[in-house]
């Protein structure tokens, strides 16, 4: 059966919190949802709203999203996922609380060298194509060829706003 679907890392939970010695903590916790994709009127892929229980892909992000933690521990790139995070989140909680910096702050540490900007998208498709053959010849059934194609998209939606 044809399909196709994202994988998304989410934020489930986030917050900051004021501990005993006047720091600021971010916590976040963050998981993966499967989106179902389908092809509109102008053949655009999509976002499915709701995507079933029983799909390979929501079993997965289920499987992954409880088991997050103890993957950023093993994999450097979900922990650093994960400490972006933080460091949006903490730099929302600034702005939001209309929190100001002398220029001593922005002095403190020396301008970064250039990197190479970069946003990371995963993109996997599988297709399957059947040949229809009887007696030597191809049978003219969708032309003689029967087509099916699973794809697997990601990325990653901090959705800090919400």
């Amino acid at each position: 059966e044809e399909w196709r679907a994202r994988e998304w890392f989410v934020v489930k939970n986030a917050t900051v919190r004021l501990s005993e010695t006047n720091v600021l903590i971010p916590r976040v916790d963050i998981g993966v949802e499967a989106r179902q994709q389908v092809a509109n009127e102008y053949n655009q892929l999509v976002d499915v709203p709701v995507t079933s229980k029983d799909h390979p892909l929501v079993k997965y992000a289920e499987v992954f999203t409880h088991n997050f933690n103890l993957i950023a521990e093993r994999k450097s790139v979900f922990h650093q996922l994960r400490e972006v995070t933080k460091a949006s989140l903490l730099a929302k909680f600034l702005v939001d609380n209309k929190v100001s910096f002398d220029d001593s702050w922005l002095q403190a540490m020396d301008k970064p060298s250039l990197c190479k900007m970069e946003i990371p998208f995963n993109r996997l498709e599988r297709q399957f194509y059947e040949v229809l053959v009887c007696d030597g010849t191809i049978k003219e059934h969708h032309g003689g060829v029967l087509a099916n194609c699973i794809g697997i998209y990601g990325g990653v939606d901090l959705n800090i706003d919400a």
